[in-house]
């Protein structure tokens, strides 16, 4: 079944298999990184599948000082609202963690979109280099707050560092999200794609249709825009629309 797949592709039995191996390799690209540059930089994702990543993760042991923790995206809500993505990180692993709190690096977008945006598109360039980052999917093939058919969107705002203004935006605004809240921080295409490694994760029934759209070549998704330096796609089997 897996073998009319991308090679990149890797297909589980179940979420749970996913999510497991997915920490095994997350762990391992870690101790290496940070032994060739004493730093770990890891962009996180929103949804079930990166929250249950984030749970084995916190039963397990790392040089945990030496991680840095992104965000790919936030919703513009209260700190404390239930539907940040920075709420479900800090519920499920980060505040029981020995990361130093100035090595988790999140979206303020409680004070905005548009200071926050500048703020992270700031940050981003102050890295070298993203060893990891993790990416979901929508039912509608988005991923992070990139929306199909958004792109070049009125609704779409493109935020630059203060040090390259003139080159691609690494952040974006989206003012207009299907899903609410209407007004999101993201990463843009072009700062996930400088990422070492991508790793999509995708599991679920209601992701079928998504599938079968993203493996034909007239599929404009945004998950299937997305290519790191390095990309992997790991799916369950529930996911497969064959």
């Amino acid at each position: 079944m897996s073998s009319s797949l991308p090679e990149n592709w890797q297909v589980f039995d179940n979420s749970e298999a996913l999510a497991q191996q997915c920490v095994e390799e997350i762990l391992q690209i870690a101790d290496r990184a940070i032994q060739k540059y004493g730093a770990f930089h890891f962009i996180t994702a929103g949804g079930s599948t990166p929250n249950r990543c984030y749970q084995l993760l916190a039963e397990r042991h790392a040089d945990w000082k030496n991680w840095h923790i992104y965000m790919g995206d936030e919703r513009v809500l209260p700190f404390n609202h239930s539907e940040r993505n920075s709420q479900a990180l800090l519920s499920h692993w980060l505040s029981n963690n020995d990361i130093p709190v100035k090595n988790i690096h999140f979206m303020n977008t409680e004070a905005g979109a548009e200071k926050s945006a500048k703020a992270y598109a700031n940050l981003l360039a102050s890295v070298d280099h993203f060893d990891v980052c993790l990416l979901g999917m929508g039912e509608d093939g988005h991923t992070a707050s990139l929306f199909p058919g958004h792109d070049g969107s009125e609704t779409v705002q493109q935020v630059f560092s203060e040090s390259n203004g003139s080159q691609v935006a690494p952040i974006i605004i989206e003012n207009d999200s299907p899903k609410p809240p209407s007004q999101r921080v993201s990463l843009s295409y072009s700062a996930f794609n400088q990422c070492d490694l991508v790793i999509k994760l995708i599991t679920g029934e209601s992701k079928r249709n998504a599938i079968s759209a993203w493996l034909t070549e007239e599929a404009k998704l945004p998950i299937k825009q997305v290519q790191g330096k390095h990309t992997k796609v790991y799916l369950s089997q529930e996911s497969l629309p064959f």
